[in-house]
């Protein structure tokens, strides 16, 4: 067993997360994922049974998430390169790949990092001319709260109340008053790793003090990658459950997320309620209007049973489960017919983390 493993199964969380925030570990952790990826060292395939028209460049994530892209176009038969843009001359390695199309997985390792994967690959679009699955709005809202809410509110799609501020002295005078518990997030941070619930107010001053002092780091990341000069809050609801709801280009899936403590994101729980029309409706209404055609909508539904958007995700790990949907225990999809009706197709639509329904999404946009 790696001595990573032993440290997760032996070290309380809390414990770890307190160390790094005055140690960096995220090169061991790089290590890491490179080591438990078997697919880590594979960077190209040839294999051509779609007759697809072209190679398709995998771009490499530095948690190594790109393998499930790997996985799937070598179970699909499509061609790839894997291409690392970070790299200096990274212009050349993208040529020199000969590939019309990419597939990429945002960074969620550090700011810097996923700033350049944004920016690289919009250029990839631009320059080249090159379609980038997901697309670049898709990507633009990845680990982005601030964006996000903005989105959200700009959209009118229903989402729990949410402030941001770029000035202290009207932070702290949100913080005097404002209803306890409060949510505060960073605008970078997977997992729930830069969620705090605040229930008292002297804890909100001090969060406020830090985001425009020394600034807020996320759990669990280097300590020197720090948001500072804005904070974000949002109001606290009580929750029945949280549903993770996903579109992959012409299929819906969705199941509640189990709960460990205060949250659901980074539970490691799923569970297998089958979601209403009126879920489905909510993922459709939402990525029809951004054009999404990858994307997860975490929505809390209250006690009252009104649905609320938490999160966009364009991708995710899916590391509970292969599956995403389960109806009487068969894995499968929800497809929505021209009336606006919904059937279940069962089958296995998920697969690696459900790159193997963007890669054919991918090859099903081309060929229209």
């Amino acid at each position: 067993m790696d001595w990573v493993d032993l440290a997760r199964r032996f070290v309380p969380r809390p414990v770890r997360q307190a160390l790094q925030r005055f140690v960096s570990l995220q090169g061991q952790k790089l290590r890491y994922f490179e080591r438990r990826d078997p697919l880590a060292g594979v960077l190209e395939g040839d294999d051509n049974g779609l007759e697809f028209p072209f190679r398709v460049g995998i771009v490499k994530n530095r948690a190594y998430r790109h393998t499930h892209y790997v996985a799937a176009c070598r179970e699909l038969r499509v061609p790839f390169r894997v291409v690392d843009v970070t790299v200096p001359d990274w212009w050349y390695e993208v040529r020199a790949a000969g590939c019309d199309a990419y597939l990429a997985w945002p960074d969620a390792t550090s700011t810097p990092t996923a700033k350049l994967l944004k920016d690289r690959l919009d250029l990839l679009q631009r320059e080249l001319g090159a379609r980038v699955f997901p697309s670049s709005a898709e990507r633009w809202l990845y680990e982005d709260k601030v964006r996000l809410a903005d989105w959200l509110a700009g959209r009118g799609v229903p989402h729990p109340p949410t402030h941001v501020f770029f000035d202290r002295a009207v932070a702290d005078d949100f913080v005097a008053t404002c209803a306890l518990p409060v949510v505060s997030k960073t605008a970078f941070g997977a997992a729930s790793t830069g969620v705090r619930i605040l229930r008292r107010r002297r804890d909100a001053h001090a969060l406020v003090a830090r985001a425009f002092g020394r600034g807020l780091t996320v759990a669990g990341h280097d300590p020197r990658d720090r948001q500072w000069g804005f904070v974000l809050f949002q109001d606290y609801l009580e929750v029945a459950r949280e549903w993770r709801l996903v579109r992959i280009g012409d299929a819906y899936f969705g199941h509640p997320k189990g709960r460990v403590g205060d949250f659901h994101s980074g539970s490691g729980l799923a569970y297998w309620d089958v979601p209403e029309p009126r879920h489905l409706e909510l993922i459709y209404r939402v990525t029809e209007a951004g054009g999404f055609r990858s994307m997860a909508v975490d929505t809390f539904e209250t006690a009252g049973g009104e649905l609320l958007v938490n999160e966009l995700q364009t991708v995710f790990g899916a590391s509970t489960s292969v599956d995403q949907l389960r109806v009487d225990g068969r894995p499968g999809r929800m497809l929505r017919d021209g009336q606006g009706g919904w059937r279940f197709e069962a089958g296995d639509f998920a697969r690696n983390a459900c790159a193997n329904a963007r890669v054919l999404d991918l090859v099903a946009q081309w060929r229209k």
